[in-house]
């Protein structure tokens, strides 16, 4: 086995100690993971325990049409991979494994980043030095080693300078996982770590052997020794000494000879292994005692090279190592005996918190509940920021709105155990912005903070019926296209103002109990289909300026009004009505409500009767507005009990008979009204406002032509 080959087990050793991934036989794979990349992937494999192994990275059978893995190497293929593994254990048994990703080779070929993207782009490896800098560009987010749970999400962290002391000497494999979020890119990329520099390599030559530190054998046959002051001979057995004290050792030809000379060497006392912690973290071992001893780490064959006289063993920022170390003992370039120490460096951040909310995307359209769970063990820590209300609506809604790139966070608190719950709510009929931000601490290592921020608007909704009908939620940048998605707001919610353009078709017959605006947006029109109706409840319809249709259906016989008004109240401004109905029709239909009209201008079609309001115990009033109706009995006003204010109007009635109003028990008042007709039926003569004893009327300078 050639020395690259044994350092190349080393650092399989050293990494899986690191990440704690048990030392027993079934496939280790480091390298690649699952997942969708920008570059081409490493292989790497633990093979500490030995077997042979094969892969394949086209999905074939690895013993069969695949290569014999003896270290590193790239996967130089781009697409939909699956990478195959099987090993052969020493034993002769088969284990199994295969990992899928994705790589879409992107080397950031026009960002600021690309000349760090070289480093490793095209080998799959970025070396790294102990005491140099490593600095993960600003555009990138990152984290460190293997995912230790896939029902979290990935740790990553803000970007920022990594480095180890200068006195690290641990070589180890360490993969690295960067996000661009900006530009929705992944890479994924080996570190490979190595000591600053390397240590000296001297080995003397003597003619015996020390093991366990006191345990002396002697090598060759051909020279005798001596031990401190005792007599010269030809030791056969191992020899003994206390390691407390120093001794000589002394030897010379056995084939005595005047000048032969005689060589001799020092055993030092046995030092003492001392263990130090640096401000930063860093774990240093050295030796207390002759300074003429050094430490090496053993080779995965259990050989000594590299010689140091501090030993020191740290982690990046992010990341944690923890395992045991042999450590070799030299003294004048001569091995000793060897030492275990143990180290255990956590630098890693607790896990991002986990935030938990039945708030469907930035806008919400009720009551926002909001769960933050930290890391188990780890100490949570909340900023909040001050409600924003807003004033508009016709805001983009995105968290990248500069309106709210404004909006600061308080001073963060640490909270009692380990979540904290939230609920949000609107107070009022503004849209409110809120923004939370959270972060785990466990000792002094804190996780990066992440936040979420809403705009609860339980209010204002758009439509445009050329906008685009996925992803639609009503807000501005992404407005409803069908009716139906009002639906459950116009149950659920206070207060709905609907901002329309286009064309707008209510097809079916629609409760509406929450108080209903709609708004002219741009070419406003509410087409009603055949069944389509809006049955208003306990509540409040305004409608402005908006161009009111029907679709009428000829076997239709019922009257389904358009508009029906449960206790409830109408304003209508500034519309235009056109209304056709097979046979029998009804615009608005009232009980116990109000209805306001002004400036409105209306027509209701029908082939047997048509009227435009029929109202029971209602209170009516129309201004400077233009209404006619249709059909062989035309009725504008049909009213029964309530009151009725009609000022500046122009009522028309055209057909074989009409009425402008027929009144039993209202209280009415008509006034500078212009009343017209042009009736079949002149049989007999008509008069344009019908009432009867229990109704109060009172008119002022009306005008009637063609009754």
């Amino acid at each position: 086995m050639n020395k690259m080959k044994k350092f190349l087990q080393f650092c399989f050793i050293s990494f899986v100690a690191s990440f704690g991934l048990p030392l027993w036989a079934e496939i280790k794979l480091l390298s690649p993971v699952e997942g969708a990349w920008a570059n081409r992937q490493m292989l790497v494999i633990d093979n500490s325990d030995g077997g042979d192994f094969f892969y394949s990275v086209d999905g074939a059978d690895p013993e069969t049409f695949g290569f014999a893995y003896d270290g590193p190497v790239l996967l130089d293929v781009d697409g939909d991979i699956q990478v195959n593994v099987t090993r052969i254990t020493p034993e002769g048994k088969k284990e199994k494994y295969s990992v899928s990703y994705k790589v879409k080779s992107d080397n950031g070929s026009g960002t600021s980043y690309k000349d760090f993207v070289q480093t490793f782009f095209d080998g799959g490896i970025l070396n790294y030095s102990s005491g140099s800098e490593l600095e993960i560009p600003s555009d990138f987010m990152f984290y460190l080693g293997l995912s230790s749970d896939t029902n979290l999400p990935e740790n990553f962290m803000a970007a920022r300078t990594l480095r180890l002391s200068p006195s690290c000497v641990l070589s180890r494999y360490i993969p690295c996982t960067i996000l661009d979020k900006e530009r929705d890119v992944k890479y994924r990329f080996i570190i490979k770590t190595f000591p600053q520099s390397a240590g000296v390599y001297s080995r003397r030559d003597v003619p015996f052997e020390i093991s366990d530190w006191d345990t002396i054998t002697f090598t060759d046959i051909d020279q005798i020794y001596k031990i401190d002051s005792e007599y010269w001979g030809l030791p056969t057995e191992p020899v003994k000494l206390d390691r407390s004290v120093s001794h000589m050792i002394s030897w010379q030809p056995l084939e005595y000879d005047a000048g032969n000379p005689i060589e001799f060497f020092v055993l030092p006392p046995k030092p003492e292994i001392i263990r130090n912690e640096a401000d930063d973290g860093t774990i240093v071992y050295s030796l207390r005692g002759d300074d003429s001893y050094a430490l090496s780490i053993m080779n995965a064959d259990g050989t000594y090279s590299e010689l140091f006289q501090n030993v020191g063993i740290d982690a990046f920022y992010g990341d944690a190592v923890s395992g045991n170390l042999i450590l070799g003992v030299l003294a004048n370039s001569v091995y000793q005996g060897k030492l275990s120490v143990s180290y255990n460096i956590n630098r890693r951040a607790p896990q991002i918190p986990v935030i938990k909310t039945n708030a469907e995307g930035f806008v919400s359209r009720g009551v926002v509940d909001i769960k933050i769970t930290g890391a188990k063990g780890s100490d949570l820590y909340i900023a909040l920021s001050e409600p924003l209300n807003l004033e508009e609506t016709e805001i983009s809604y995105t968290a990248d709105d500069p309106i709210f790139k404004t909006v600061t966070l308080g001073a963060y608190k640490k909270v009692k155990g380990d979540s904290f719950s939230l609920r949000w709510t609107q107070n009022g009929l503004n849209p409110v912005y809120y923004k939370v931000a959270a972060y785990s601490k466990i000792d002094d290592n804190a996780s990066s903070p992440i936040e979420f921020a809403v705009v609860i608007d339980q209010s204002n909704y758009y439509f445009d019926a050329s906008g685009i009908p996925e992803g639609a939620d009503g807000t501005y940048k992404h407005p409803f296209t069908d009716f139906k998605q009002l639906a459950e707001p116009l149950l659920k919610q206070r207060v709905v103002k609907l901002n329309v353009k286009g064309e707008m078709r209510i097809n079916e017959a629609y409760n509406v109990s929450a108080n209903f605006e709609i708004i002219n947006g741009g070419d406003a029109r509410l087409k009603f289909g055949p069944d389509g109706s809006l049955v208003v409840k306990a509540s409040t319809l305004e409608l402005s300026d908006c161009r009111i249709t029907n679709v009428a259906e000829l076997t239709k016989k019922s009257i389904v009004p358009l508009i029906k008004l449960e206790n409830s109240v109408l304003t209508m401004k500034d519309c235009i009505i056109g209304t056709e109905f097979a046979r029998n029709g009804t615009v608005i239909d009232a009980s116990n409500s109000i209805i306001n009209i002004s400036d409105t201008i209306a027509a209701a079609n029908a082939v047997s009767y048509a009227s435009f309001i029929s109202a029971v115990k209602s209170r009516i009033s129309i201004k400077k507005s233009s209404i006619n109706t249709n059909a062989d009995t035309s009725v504008v006003i049909s009213a029964n009990g309530g009151n009725i204010a009609a000022q500046n109007n122009e009522f028309m009635v055209t057909g074989g008979n009409g009425r402008i109003a027929e009144l039993f028990g209202v209280t009415a008042s008509f006034k500078e009204n212009k009343f017209k007709a042009n009736l079949v039926n002149t049989t007999s003569k008509t008069v344009p406002l019908y009432v009867n004893k229990a109704t109060k009327l009172t008119e002022e300078k009306n005008s009637v032509q063609g009754f």
